[in-house]
């Protein structure tokens, strides 16, 4: 009998282990699902993942960096009258208490400017995030064409084409 409830427990960790597979845990903030889309060296890249804060307190995220690019910049599109416009949040984005903020195609996003190397399917691309406590993130983009399927609780319910 308890062998059947321990292999049962395996398959079910199994299946679930790949959708926490690119999260990362910082305080009472989870990262969900960074990842970026392929760019060649010397363009600029784009940056997207979800911030999730299970904290009493809002965290503001002031910026961020990479060493694969020459800076990175916290950007956000927007439809306004039929046209896309993109502008650079200097103040950064605030992450609510009890709730997250996407960074998705068509929304928030990061703007890694001056790519120092291409950015190659499948590759990880470093970027740390810093927070206006003090805190700060090492994360991994993934190099993907697409947003990660594996998230439909995060990310799929946030995409925009």
């Amino acid at each position: 009998m308890r062998t059947a409830r321990f292999l049962a427990l395996a398959a079910v960790l199994a299946f679930t282990a790949p959708a926490f597979a690119g999260d990362y845990k910082v305080g009472a903030l989870t990262i969900g699902n960074p990842w970026a889309r392929p760019a060649m060296a010397s363009m600029n890249g784009v940056g997207f993942m979800t911030i999730a804060n299970a904290g009493a307190k809002p965290v503001k995220l002031v910026s961020a960096e990479s060493p694969l690019a020459g800076v990175v910049e916290i950007h956000r599109s927007a439809m306004a009258n039929g046209v896309m416009t993109m502008r650079r949040l200097d103040q950064g984005v605030t992450i609510p208490a009890g709730g997250s903020v996407a960074f998705a195609p068509g929304g928030y996003h990061f703007m890694l400017l001056g790519l120092k190397q291409p950015l190659a399917q499948g590759q990880k691309a470093p970027i740390t995030l810093v927070f206006d406590n003090g805190r700060r993130a090492a994360v991994e983009l993934t190099v993907q064409s697409a947003a990660p399927q594996a998230s439909q609780g995060s990310m799929g319910e946030h995409q925009h084409h």
